[in-house]
């Protein structure tokens, strides 16, 4: 039964490869930057993504100051037109537990009554998530020195 496996994962690979999508059909990319606060302070470690209609997603993420660069499909840059702005921040874990043993962590949830096991919280207020429904928009301009956006969050 492994030969069939396999055929089938080379057929598939074969068909993607055929399907385009190389750099030669990439959008011209332009360089966008920015920076981010919430409640006048920059907001560290956030996602931050721009979504152009007919373009590929681009994305970002904020240094300790808040700035960020776009790039897509790694390569720097975003495609021109008027985006929309989606920007994601989660609380960190208090303690790393991709080293703990499953004993470790039945004790901990045991002694916390599984509160410390929950989904981590936004950082930032959940109406800036979604590109599509924060009302956050950058105007991509073919001269790349204009791209620099200031995104100043508010609960």
């Amino acid at each position: 039964m492994q030969l069939p496996r396999r055929g089938l994962i080379c057929l598939v690979a074969l068909v993607l490869a055929g399907c385009g999508g190389g750099v030669e059909d990439a959008p011209t990319l332009v360089s966008a930057t920015g920076k981010v606060t919430y409640k006048d302070a920059p907001v560290a470690g956030a996602s931050v993504t721009f979504i152009i209609d007919g373009s590929p997603i681009a994305n970002g993420s904020t240094d300790s100051e808040g700035k960020f660069v776009m790039s897509t499909g790694g390569r720097p840059g975003v495609a021109i037109g008027t985006a929309k702005v989606g920007i994601v921040k989660v609380a960190a874990a208090a303690e790393d537990r991709s080293k703990m043993t499953p004993a470790d962590m039945a004790k901990m949830a045991a002694a916390s009554n599984m509160k410390s096991m929950a989904a981590p919280k936004a950082e930032i207020p959940e109406k800036y998530a979604s590109p599509d429904k924060s009302a956050l928009t950058a105007i991509i301009d073919a001269d790349g020195t204009k791209n620099v956006f200031e995104f100043r969050l508010v609960d």
